[in-house]
C-alpha cells in the first residue's frame, strides 16, 4: 500500500484500525536526537495518557502527531492516515488544546467557534456551537471577547474549540492546568463521559497524577525518546512497589525501567530524584 494512502474501510473495520500508530519513529535536531525509534499504538476509544519529565520527548512526540514538525525516520498514522503524507488528510476527524494556547483577543468567543467550524467544515455551525456552549456552560461567555475573560474562562472555550467539531481523536496538553480545583474536577468528568458515550480517543499530556488516574485507561511513559513504561496505573504501581502514580513518575523520571532499578533510584537520593527545574522541554 501506498505510504499516503487510508486504510480503506471496505477492507478492514474501521474500529480495528488505532487511533494513533507510531511505528519506529526517530527525531533528530542535528545531532541531537530526541525521539529514538519510539513505537506505540492508541486503540480508538481509549483514553491515553502521555507522561515523561522534562526533556524525555513528549512534546516533540506531541508535536509529530499533529504534524508540525516531521519525524526523521518512522511511520505516523493518524485514523488510518500517514501525517506525513496527507497531514489534512489525517488531522480532519481530530482537535487539540493546550492549557499554553491564547484566545485571540479582538474575537468574541462564538466567532471564534464559528471559524473553527468552518475550518473543520461542520455542517451546521449554529447547531455545533450550541452544543459545546451548552455542554460546557458557556453560554453568557458566547458575545464577550477573548480579552475579557479569566485565564480559567479563556481554558473552558478553548476546550469548547476543541470539541466544536465532535473529533474522534482529542489531544490534550496539561488541559486543566489553569483550572481551579472544582472545575478541574468538572472538566476531567466531563471528558471521560464524553470519551465513553461517543467512543471518543483522548491523548492527553499532563503532570497532575492525580487527573491521569482519574481519566486515563492506559499510561505511556517516554523516557528518553522511548517508550519506558505502558500500562494501567494500577499496574505500574504494582510494577514499581509504589503507593501512587506520582512515585511511580518519580521513579522513571530517575531512569528507572524495571522494579531493581526504580528502587535503586528512589534510594539515590532518599526520597526523590534531582530535578532539573529549567529542564531542556523537549
Amino acid at each position: 500500500m501506498d505510504r499516503g494512502a487510508q486504510i480503506d474501510v471496505t477492507e478492514h473495520d474501521a474500529a480495528s484500525v488505532p487511533a494513533i500508530r507510531v511505528v519506529d519513529v526517530v527525531k533528530d535536531f542535528g545531532a541531537r536526537r530526541v525521539i529514538d525509534h519510539l513505537s506505540f499504538t492508541v486503540p480508538r476509544g481509549e483514553v491515553c495518557a502521555l507522561l515523561g519529565p522534562n526533556g524525555a520527548g513528549k512534546t516533540t512526540t506531541i508535536h509529530m502527531l499533529l504534524g508540525l514538525t516531521l519525524p526523521t525516520s518512522g511511520t505516523i498514522e493518524i485514523l488510518g492516515t500517514d501525517v506525513v503524507a496527507d497531514r489534512s488528510g489525517a488531522l480532519a476527524r481530530t482537535n487539540f488544546t493546550a492549557s499554553y494556547v491564547s484566545l485571540p483577543w479582538r474575537l468574541k468567543v462564538r466567532e471564534l467557534l464559528r471559524i473553527f467550524c468552518e475550518l473543520y467544515e461542520v455542517p451546521d455551525p449554529d447547531a455545533a456551537i450550541a452544543e459545546v456552549a451548552s455542554l460546557l456552560g458557556i453560554e453568557r461567555f458566547l458575545d464577550r471577547l477573548g480579552q475579557s475573560l479569566s485565564t480559567g474562562q479563556q481554558t473552558i472555550v478553548l476546550l469548547a474549540k476543541a470539541l466544536v467539531n465532535r473529533p474522534e481523536l482529542l489531544f490534550l496538553d496539561e488541559p486543566t492546568a489553569s483550572l481551579d480545583p472544582e472545575r478541574a474536577v468538572t472538566v476531567r468528568t466531563l471528558l471521560r463521559r464524553i470519551a465513553d458515550e461517543r467512543k471518543m480517543t483522548i491523548l492527553i499530556t499532563s503532570h497532575n497524577m492525580i487527573e491521569v488516574e482519574r481519566i486515563a485507561d492506559r499510561i505511556l511513559f517516554i523516557a528518553n525518546g522511548r517508550v519506558a513504561a505502558d500500562s494501567t496505573a494500577a499496574e505500574l504501581r504494582e510494577r514499581f512497589g509504589a503507593d501512587d502514580l506520582e512515585e511511580v513518575y518519580l521513579k522513571v523520571a530517575a531512569g528507572a525501567l524495571d522494579e531493581s532499578s526504580a528502587e535503586a533510584a528512589l534510594e539515590l537520593s532518599g526520597t526523590a530524584p534531582t530535578t532539573d527545574l529549567m529542564g531542556d522541554d523537549s
